[in-house]
């Protein structure tokens, strides 16, 4: 019987990613991308010995191309395996689960040639969304260092960049989508979007410098493929609002929050599969709470 892999992308706190992990094992292979800029062994000693940490890291830079990197690099690293999975289902690593594993697992593996993901029509939203994808971000750095001043000195050099508001040139040849990045597609389609990425690098090309990429990368090529047919797919915009195209996940609108014992009554009420953000220091009482009255741990 086929299952579900999770591929994870995880920068910090290695205790609630060995929490995160251990409550997801037991129905799943699990793939993790840990930024190169975090501690490796912190990490492995957290987790279960089942966990596969990726070689393939990369630095990974808030709203950047790196984030897509970062994917692009767990989704090479699954596919040889893919015979096994009906899903790849891609979370991070601060989330945790809010329904039993078992029932997550059905969810998917019932459903085998369905891709779990949202996006809307990025052109629907001239005044912000695509935005994000006319104008030169530059959200990676120009000069990679530890060093404070250097930083300093290259985050005032992207700013200064950004004032210039340098054109994008998008090619209409692809219609751009937006959606969540946490979502769940069949190996299938993944060899899809990397078939497409590798054979086409004028795309990585035209998205490298925009705003968040993940959140339109594999959006678009989805879109704009056969396996569209199969996908939760294309949502009326309604306006601004990532919140809208969760697929799984319990998120604040504001993206800001971070989930702790006071939002219990919420999170308790809640039919998603995954709560989103919550950390081993303020959200510890939230972890036990879920494991003691939701998974039964």
């Amino acid at each position: 019987m086929k299952k579900i892999a999770y591929l994870i992308l995880a920068h910090n706190d290695p205790a609630h990613l060995g929490a995160l992990a251990r409550s997801i094992s037991g129905y799943a292979d699990i793939y993790v991308h840990l930024d190169a800029k975090a501690h490796l062994p912190d990490f492995i000693l957290s987790c279960p010995d089942s966990v596969t940490f990726i070689d393939d890291r990369v630095s990974v830079a808030w709203a950047g191309i790196s984030m897509v990197d970062a994917q692009l690099n767990l989704t090479r690293a699954a596919l040889p395996f893919s015979e096994r999975y009906t899903h790849f289902f891609f979370i991070t690593g601060s989330d945790y689960p809010i329904k039993p594993e078992k029932e997550i697992s059905k969810i998917l593996t019932s459903s085998p040639e369905r891709q779990f993901v949202k996006y809307i029509d990025m052109r629907d939203s001239p005044e912000h969304y695509m935005k994000l994808i006319s104008r030169k971000q530059f959200r990676e750095p120009v000069i990679r260092s530890s060093v404070k001043h250097i930083t300093l000195a290259d985050k005032l050099i992207r700013k200064c960049l950004r004032a210039l508001k340098i054109p994008n040139r998008w090619d209409k040849r692809m219609i751009p989508y937006f959606g969540h990045t946490w979502c769940a597609l069949t190996p299938e389609c993944c060899k899809h979007v990397l078939d497409f990425h590798d054979n086409n690098p004028w795309f990585y090309e035209m998205n490298k410098d925009t705003m968040a990429p993940d959140e339109h990368y594999y959006h678009t090529i989805i879109g704009n493929s056969p396996f569209a047919s199969n996908a939760d797919g294309l949502q009326v915009y309604q306006g601004r609002g990532l919140w809208r195209l969760v697929n799984f996940h319990l998120i604040c609108p504001s993206l800001q929050k971070w989930f702790t014992l006071e939002d219990w009554d919420e999170v308790y009420a809640s039919d998603k599969l995954f709560v989103r953000k919550v950390n081993s220091k303020t959200g510890a009482g939230l972890v036990g709470e879920i494991d003691m009255k939701i998974l039964s741990r």
